[in-house]
This record gives structure tokens, sequence and C-alpha cells, in this order.
């Protein structure tokens, strides 16, 4: 399950280094259509997951801490630990709001595919295209 989890979330952090170049955080930008691409791949990678194992705790971290695992891998990688202290240290506070909304859609989406039924795999991809459309419409 932790494994699991950890892939997940490290995959998607690699993907998104090797596309946009590795460049720390706050400035991770991509151009929004390539950025909706990769996040839609790793959701849909979860949602499928959830789907096939109907395994509720994986899907539902997995895709709950895709976005802030992508900020502290990132930090990690490119050797901006500073960064990493600051908003760890300064603005967890922040950062906990900024995130809960992708947090939890994602996480609804993890969590309704791994229920194992057509209508909550429907629920699921809703969730899923509704984060696509969010991370599609923040570059304008």
């Amino acid at each position: 399950m932790f494994v699991m989890i950890l892939l997940f979330t490290l995959l998607h952090a690699l993907v998104w280094m090797i596309i946009g170049g590795i460049c720390p955080p706050p400035s991770l930008s991509l151009e929004p259509p390539i950025a909706a691409i990769i996040h839609g791949t790793f959701i849909s990678l979860i949602i499928a997951y959830g789907y096939i194992t109907k395994d509720k705790i994986t899907s539902t971290l997995s895709s709950a801490l895709l976005i802030p695992s992508l900020y502290f891998y990132i930090a990690i990688f490119s050797g901006e630990t500073h960064l990493l202290l600051t908003y760890l240290l300064l603005s967890w506070r922040i950062i906990l709001i900024g995130f809960a909304f992708f947090m939890l859609i994602c996480g609804l989406g993890g969590y309704f595919a791994s229920r194992g039924t057509k209508v909550s795999l429907l629920i699921a991809i809703f969730f899923g295209v509704l984060f696509i459309f969010i991370m599609l419409g923040m570059g304008h």
C-alpha cells in the first residue's frame, strides 16, 4: 500500500520534471494543456488502479497526495530544500488551504473509483475530468 502511494506520486513528479525541466517551487510552470495532460494521466491511472483493485486507502491517498507530493519531490530533487523547509515552517496553513481543494477533488476521485461499481466509477471519472478542467483553467 505505502509503496504504491509513493510510486504513483514519485512517478508523477519525475514525469513533471523530465517534461518541464527541474525548477523549484513555487515556479512550477508548464503550459496549462501540458500540465493538464500530465496530471490527467496520473489521476486516470489512480482511478483505474482503484477500480481494478478496490483498494480504498491506496487509491484515495495516492490521488489526494498527488499535487502536494509534486511540490515536495521537486523541492528535494532540485536541491531547493530550503524552500521546502520554508513552506513547512512558515506557511503550512496557507499551503494546506491551497492544496485542500485539489486534495479533496482528487481524493474523492480515488475513493469513488475504489468502490468498484459502475456508478461510482462514473463519479470518479467526473472528479478526474473536473480536476483536468481546473488545471486547464489555472493558466488563464
